[in-house]
């Protein structure tokens, strides 16, 4: 009897002691142990220093900061779809992008890998298929890598040091208060959920032998509300302004490839016989771009490409196609026109061209509607300089992710013997999320 009572007693306690040591964590503690930055040297720990700023919160922050740029040369996208109008080559593109964290929000943003496809249009309509045909010449691939550095936030003011004081205070005060929330939900969980909690996973368990168990969904919970609490620190940060600005830097290499070459029916002149070029357009593209963006929702960007890519005079000199007929003589005098073939009239010349673009930008309320000069200087057998002024427009989600963005653009293109005038918009388009 008494080992029985002893069995049954080691039982209770110890499913005490299950019960007991599966609780919900509060995310503070470790939200706090985050913020320490410890020096090495030689393997040996020499220095540790708290943080005024938890460095995965930053991680969110300058993600979501960099990725609610423009639309064109400057866009970084986080999207996780993207498709996108060119004006300049009548081209959609249509890609994909994939980033460095994982899905966890909490790493740090350090790459983007984007891949997809461009169309080239004619008429307003990009072909892919014709009678039967692949149009190879009119679609390539794109394959762009992107590093992006690590971010700073500056919370001085202009007196350097009064403001400085007041915004610690004030940042340091709002944590003391998410600490104290996020300890209470913890606790309270504890105090009314778990039990139905724990109940609840292990009934699932029991059905499926894939589902996480009950410690593990906890800790998922401390995880998914560590989230929470660093994006209410961001959230007051951002409405409160207790930052001046936020620096970021980031730096891409970009190839287009075309899957097949584009042929040009060519004459010197209107009764000479047509004949064929072919005409292979890559174009690889290098640039970077610095960023920052002040509290007061005014935001600077400077980006800096430079670019190589196959050019012939068709393209610099805009020129438009001629319809060539074939007439044959027919009955009673008549001409009959047997075949009719679009072509150039033009002395075909193919070159490579080297560009560097410098494009800086200033936006206003929150990355809203901007202004965007750029000139581009050309070297190699196309040697001008063209420029352009832009006003960017960028339409949001609730979120504050760029959804359509367009540019109203009027631009000077140069050609061999003129120079043209251009006013248009160039418009981005952008379906999905990487960042919740």
């Amino acid at each position: 009897m008494k080992l029985k009572l002893l069995a049954f007693l080691l039982f209770i306690l110890s499913n005490c002691s299950v019960i007991f040591s599966q609780q919900l964590k509060s995310p503070v503690e470790q939200y706090n142990k985050d913020r320490w930055r410890y020096t090495y040297k030689n393997g040996v720990k020499v220095d540790s220093v708290q943080k005024l700023f938890n460095p995965k919160m930053l991680n969110i922050l300058f993600a979501n900061k960099v990725g609610t740029s423009f639309g064109g040369s400057n866009d970084l996208s986080l999207q996780k779809f993207h498709a996108s109008l060119d004006a300049d080559d009548n081209s959609l593109s249509i890609g994909a992008n994939f980033d460095s964290r994982r899905k966890d929000e909490l790493k740090k943003l350090s790459w983007i890998l984007s891949v997809g496809i461009k169309i080239k249009a004619s008429n307003k309509f990009a072909t892919v298929y014709k009678n039967g045909d692949f149009q190879e010449d009119n679609i390539g691939s794109t394959l762009k890598a992107t590093w992006i550095g690590r971010g700073v936030i500056n919370f001085n003011d202009k007196t350097k040091g009064k403001k400085k004081k007041l915004r610690k205070k004030a940042v340091k005060n709002n944590r003391e208060e998410l600490e104290k929330k996020y300890n209470a939900a913890a606790a309270k969980f504890n105090t009314d959920n778990l039990s139905d909690f724990d109940i609840s996973q292990s009934n699932a368990i029991n059905y499926d032998s894939d589902i996480t168990s009950v410690q593990d969904a906890l800790d998922d919970k401390t995880d998914a509300s560590y989230v929470e609490m660093a994006k209410e620190e961001i959230k007051y940060l951002e409405d409160a302004k207790m930052y001046r600005y936020l620096w970021d830097h980031w730096y891409s290499i970009e190839l287009f490839t075309p899957f097949g070459e584009n042929t040009y029916n060519v004459a010197t002149d209107l009764t000479t016989a047509l004949s064929k070029k072919t005409f292979y357009a890559f174009n690889a593209t290098a640039s970077g771009t610095t960023m920052w963006q002040f509290s007061n929702g005014i935001s600077t960007f400077i980006n800096l490409q430079v670019s190589l890519k196959n050019n012939n005079n068709i393209i610099v000199d805009n020129i438009s196609s001629k319809p060539f007929q074939t007439i044959v003589a027919g009955d009673n005098n008549i001409n009959i026109v047997t075949e009719s073939t679009d072509g150039y009239v033009t002395t075909y010349n193919e070159f490579i061209t080297g560009t560097v673009k410098l494009e800086p930008a200033i936006f206003f309320l929150n990355n809203t509607i901007g202004l965007s000069p750029a000139i581009e200087l050309n070297t190699g057998e196309y040697n001008e300089t063209n420029w352009k002024l832009g006003i960017p427009v960028s339409f949001k989600d609730k979120d504050g992710k760029p959804k359509v963005n367009f540019e109203i653009q009027w631009k000077e293109q140069k050609t061999f013997n003129s120079s043209i005038h251009l006013v248009g918009i160039s418009a981005n388009f952008q379906f999905g999320n990487l960042i919740n």
